[in-house]
């Protein structure tokens, strides 16, 4: 799929980050936008920039984790676009510390948003992308630790990964309707889930908030971007990509885990330990 003019794009979590750069990066295209978000304010203005380059663009505030919010979701955008042509399952939250700190009730959040959130869009529109007959692409978003162990995130470990297998499987069933299935997996990217995330273990050293603002200011210095994620999920759905890497810490960490699991390991364990310490960190992405 390489001209996008008039295509139907979905797209969760679109009030900010990097589901607002992909509407944007499709509406740019030529693309018609159907836009998904909890947070009502922030997904009234990416509607609104949108709109100002003259994007058809419907948005409905929307609970993911919620199947009943996501098949009315599902109804109002068939009903207001005919069709869909591309889903990217986007939205996502984060929960970080040590297993034994974190509770029942995060779990629920994040595992609701982070992988039923994806389970929720897929089950409402594949069915229907199918009976169009006329193929299509599904996106997912997951994470680079969605392909390697990363100790203090375990949470957002666990739903990332659950994200990875659900669509390289999704992919080859898929392909039998000539549907594509892409998964998307973003290393440290500046993005509001930091400030959004909830820490159950407490810092080391300083405050969460000093950790965070920390954590900012060094991504915002990066070259690797939301955008730069909207233009993998660009390329992904273009040349119908399965497993799609972006920075470069995703591809160092991916391959050193394949190659050698218990160096890997090894590795973790020991930074686990000199956080512990005080010598180095624990953060969560």
């Amino acid at each position: 799929m390489e001209d996008f003019t008039a295509k139907a794009v979905v797209v969760t979590g679109a009030a900010s980050g990097i589901g607002r750069e992909i509407a944007l990066a499709f509406a740019r295209r030529g693309a018609r936008l159907a836009l998904a978000d909890i947070n009502e304010a922030g997904l009234r203005g990416t509607s609104d920039e949108l709109g100002g380059i003259g994007s058809q663009v419907c948005a409905q505030v929307v609970d993911i984790s919620r199947a009943e919010e996501v098949g009315a979701f599902c109804d109002a955008v068939y009903g207001e676009m005919g069709s869909v042509d591309i889903l990217c399952n986007n939205a996502g939250v984060a929960v970080g510390g040590e297993l034994q700190d974190i509770g029942l009730k995060d779990w629920d959040w994040i595992v609701g948003v982070n992988l039923q959130g994806v389970i929720n869009g897929c089950h409402f529109f594949y069915p229907r992308m199918i009976a169009q007959g006329r193929g299509g692409h599904i996106v997912n978003v997951a994470s680079g630790l969605g392909l390697i162990p990363a100790p203090g995130s375990i949470p957002y470990v666990t739903t990332k990964h659950g994200v990875v297998g659900l669509s390289e499987t999704l992919r080859a069933e898929a392909a039998l309707h000539g549907i594509g299935v892409s998964v998307v997996c973003p290393g440290f990217i500046l993005t509001g889930i930091y400030r959004d995330a909830r820490q159950c273990t407490p810092p080391v050293t300083g405050t969460r908030e000093e950790g965070v603002a920390d954590t900012e200011r060094r991504l915002a210095k990066r070259k690797y971007s939301a955008a730069s994620v909207a233009e993998a999920v660009i390329a992904a759905v273009e040349k119908n990509r399965g497993v799609v890497r972006v920075c470069p810490e995703t591809y160092a960490g991916d391959i050193l885990h394949r190659l050698n699991r218990r160096l890997y390991g090894f590795l973790m364990a020991g930074a686990m330990a000199r956080g512990k310490r005080g010598v180095g960190e624990s953060a969560t992405t």
